[in-house]
């Protein structure tokens, strides 16, 4: 199956400096699976990306630098390094000053290979997860979601994509609900990472918000 993992935090520091933190994000979650050990960058074709070299921290600190330089607003995307087997493998995505300013959020599509293996393995699924908010700390709200559930055609009350998996801070208001109705919660960092249910079940239980 198609997942994604996504997180949204507070900046510490500037764009470029966030980026130093998105390096560290990916020297903890190397070990964790053999998609997420070799990251290059992206390209404009699939033989230009398997002949790219490995990225580097100035590499991915000069990517975001250059994408703050050419954005006319103080928000700005950008996705600048994949993961993993051309054509299978895992992108990355970062925003900063999105929805709000002194936001910051990383976002990976996980392709065929790691997808595969969090269907396989919720031990995985919780690693991936803890790592993710035990790196960006002071998280605001986090999520793996497995893509092939229709979304809702009205926003979540906690206005964030839903998932199996979801991180939320010990000061949000929705921290309580999530604590009754998660079938499993493991506190981390500033807040908690709850289950709800299984990859199949999630979208029923929290559809009770």
């Amino acid at each position: 199956m198609r997942w994604e993992l996504s997180f949204r935090r507070q900046a510490l520091g500037d764009p470029v400096s966030e980026g130093r933190r998105v390096w560290e994000w990916i020297q903890q979650v190397r070990p964790l699976h053999p998609s997420l050990d070799l990251w290059r960058p992206t390209a404009d074709s699939p033989q230009e990306a398997e002949q790219s070299p490995p990225i580097t921290q100035d590499y991915l600190l000069q990517y975001i630098r250059d994408a703050q330089t050419t954005s006319n607003f103080p928000s700005f995307g950008l996705a600048p390094a994949f993961s993993g087997q051309i054509n299978q493998g895992n992108k990355l995505e970062l925003s900063f000053n999105m929805p709000n300013p002194g936001d910051a959020s990383i976002g990976l599509m996980i392709g065929g290979s790691l997808g595969a293996a969090l269907d396989a393995s919720e031990d995985l699924a919780d690693a991936l997860m803890h790592t993710t908010a035990s790196t960006f700390t002071p998280a605001v709200i986090g999520a793996l979601t497995r893509k092939d559930h229709p979304l809702n055609p009205t926003p979540e009350p906690y206005n964030y994509i839903p998932g199996w998996k979801m991180f939320f801070a010990s000061d949000s208001p929705h921290y309580q609900r999530a604590t009754q109705l998660a079938t499993r919660t493991a506190p981390v960092a500033n807040g908690a990472i709850f289950t709800f249910g299984t990859p199949n079940t999630y979208p029923t239980i929290l559809n009770q918000w």
